[in-house]
C-alpha cells in the first residue's frame, strides 16, 4: 500500500482506524489464560471497572512514508462503550467513540469526519469481541511470557497483523499496547497516570462542534 498520492485526510484516517483497535484494548475484557498463565490482577481490575482517565504517549512508524510520528495528550473512558482520547502534543486532533460512531475532530482545519463503526468492520460495541471470551478466543491466537500477551487474529484478513500487551504492577496493570499493521507500519502507545474510577460525567463525551466547522460522514 503506497501512500504519497493518498490526501492527507486519508492518511489520518488510515491512522486512526488502527490506533482506534488498539486503543479498544484497554477497554475491559475477560482475564485471560494464556497458555496457562493466570492473569490474576487484570481479572480484578476489570471485573469492577467503571471508568478510567490517564495521560499518553503514542509512537506511530509510517513504513511507506519511513517517518515516524510521536505524540501525547489525555484520554477518558466510560464503560461500556465511550471514549475521548486528546491530542495536546503532536496534534490537535480529538476521537470521539460514542457507541455506534467515531467522531475524529481536527479542529486546525475546521473539520470532522464522523463515521459508523460498522463502516470500518467493527461492531456497535467497539469491545464485542473482547467482552466475550469465547468469541476472543475464537479470533485471537494468544500467547504470553513474562508480562507480555501476545494476540494474532486468525482467519482472514484485518488491519493489524499482531498486537503485544505489556503489563506492569501498577493499579491499572496494562501499561503499554504495541501493534503491527499488514503495511508494515507500527504502533506503541504507552499509558501514564491512569486513574480508576473517578467520576467522568457524559458530557465529557460529548462532540460539541465549534461554529463553522465542516462535517463530513463517511
Amino acid at each position: 500500500m503506497r501512500m504519497e498520492g493518498i490526501p492527507r485526510r486519508c492518511l489520518h484516517t488510515v491512522r486512526y482506524i488502527i490506533f482506534f483497535v488498539a486503543v479498544s484494548l484497554i477497554l475491559p475484557f475477560p482475564a485471560i489464560s494464556a497458555d496457562g498463565v493466570p492473569l490474576t490482577k487484570l481479572r480484578a481490575v476489570y471485573k469492577n471497572l467503571r471508568t478510567l482517565e490517564g495521560s499518553f504517549r503514542q509512537v506511530t512508524y509510517i513504513k511507506d512514508l519511513e517517518k515516524e510520528e510521536i505524540f501525547e495528550g489525555i484520554f477518558y473512558l466510560k464503560i461500556p462503550d465511550m471514549m475521548r482520547w486528546k491530542y495536546t502534543k503532536g496534534s490537535t486532533d480529538e476521537v470521539y467513540l460514542t457507541g455506534k460512531e467515531m467522531i475524529i475532530a481536527q479542529p486546525s482545519e475546521s473539520q470532522a469526519f464522523i463515521s459508523a463503526m460498522g463502516g470500518y468492520g467493527l461492531s456497535s460495541s467497539p469491545l464485542k469481541i473482547l467482552l466475550d471470551l469465547d468469541e476472543l478466543e475464537n479470533n485471537f491466537d494468544l500467547k504470553s511470557r513474562e508480562g507480555h500477551i501476545f494476540m494474532t487474529p486468525k482467519g482472514g484478513k484485518t488491519v493489524v497483523e499482531s498486537v503485544e500487551l505489556v503489563l506492569s504492577e501498577n493499579e491499572f496493570p496494562l501499561e503499554k499496547i504495541r501493534f503491527l499493521d499488514r503495511y508494515g507500519n507500527k504502533t506503541e502507545i504507552i499509558l501514564m497516570d491512569v486513574k480508576i474510577n473517578r467520576v467522568l460525567e457524559d458530557s465529557i463525551f460529548l462532540f460539541a462542534p465549534p461554529a463553522g466547522t465542516v462535517i463530513i460522514r463517511q
